[in-house]
């Protein structure tokens, strides 16, 4: 008798993706410095607000090109992949300068964001599209863009907290 395995089961899968999660966990990677204040409301909408802006800029970067449905919302979860692997190789890297470790681990993930974003807009979108898929280099070029954008909203957003925050 034989037996028809391919491998791929929603299992196998999930439980790749899990083990992937619970590496950067293993890794300790937070490189954040807690103070003595409660900081994840500051976090929490630090990163969120640069993550939209990400999102947001990346979107009006590829608009006239042919991309998948619910496209802002591909490019919101590919950060809960991105950035947990951001956060392990800032850890990896935890014996060189912190800006050193920042732009690497940064321009790391401007390759992998614009190759996720490529294979969203080529194997995603619909089969009838009239419009063109963007080229990876337009791709990585939405996603340097994007996390340019991060970068730079970074700081003006953690003051925006400190100025408009809970006391």
């Amino acid at each position: 008798m034989k037996t028809n395995y391919t491998g791929s089961s929603f299992g196998g899968r999930a439980g790749t993706v899990g083990a992937a999660l619970l590496a950067t966990f293993a890794a300790r990677a937070n490189p954040i410095v807690l103070p003595e204040k409660p900081v994840a409301p500051e976090i929490t909408f630090v990163l969120g607000s640069a993550i939209l802006l990400e999102v947001a800029c990346v979107w009006m970067v590829l608009r006239r090109w042919g991309r998948p449905r619910l496209f802002v919302l591909w490019l919101m979860g590919m950060h809960a992949l991105t950035y947990p692997g951001f956060m392990a190789l800032l850890a990896a890297l935890d014996e060189l300068r912190p800006v050193s470790a920042a732009v690497i681990g940064e321009t790391v993930v401007v390759v992998v964001e614009g190759a996720m974003i490529y294979l969203l807009c080529r194997f995603l979108r619909p089969k009838k599209s009239e419009v063109a898929a963007p080229s990876a280099l337009r791709c990585w070029l939405a996603s340097l863009a994007g996390n340019a954008c991060s970068v730079a909203a970074f700081p003006i957003l953690s003051a925006a907290f400190e100025w408009f925050g809970p006391r």
